[in-house]
């Protein structure tokens, strides 16, 4: 097993009848009081696939599959100029069984926040605040069939605000500097 660089998993549940995603609003930092995916931090010797099912089963309750999530590729963050690592970024679509039996949104599975199905229209809305900034920018990229386990994105943050968030298709990166 290959040990990842990278310490974190963010994961994106998808209900492809509904057009809609299941998000969590997160009670603690970071992005506190914001929707964001689930995940979490990779244990000692987990995999980042791993870590996203085992943090998808324990923030949702849905145990998935490890063949339903696709790797999305990694997001770094920078955040003042410092370097904040990255987050193996994840899909899963659910299928109709799992869908039904899945409980009425929103509410709490655990102490990480409030589950609700965002419509995927709300979630990419213009206006829409209550949401983490970068997540607009990858769900144009992360849902479509061109998505890659190479990708890459890097969100760079001044003073808590998002100052860019760019998309390198399989990871060609122009910048040495990244």
């Amino acid at each position: 097993m290959t040990k990842s660089y990278y310490k974190y998993t963010l994961g994106f549940i998808r209900n492809v009848a509904t057009n809609s995603v299941l998000l969590l609003n997160r009670q603690k930092k970071p992005w506190m009081g914001r929707w964001n995916g689930v995940g979490g931090k990779l244990d000692l010797e987990e995999t980042p696939l791993q870590c996203i099912q085992r943090e998808t089963l324990e923030e949702t309750g849905l145990d998935l599959d490890q063949d339903q999530f696709i790797d999305c590729g990694v997001m770094r963050w920078f955040v003042d100029d410092e370097d904040f690592n990255g987050v193996h970024i994840f899909v899963a679509d659910l299928n109709n069984e799992q869908f039904e039996k899945f409980p009425k949104t929103p509410f709490v599975y655990c102490h990480e926040g409030i589950l609700d199905w965002k419509h995927w229209d709300w979630i990419l809305d213009n206006d829409n605040v209550g949401i983490v900034d970068n997540i607009q920018i990858i769900f144009k990229h992360i849902f479509n069939e061109d998505h890659n386990s190479q990708d890459l994105y890097v969100a760079k943050y001044h003073q808590q605000k998002l100052t860019s968030c760019v998309y390198y298709r399989k990871g060609q990166v122009t910048n040495p500097d990244l």
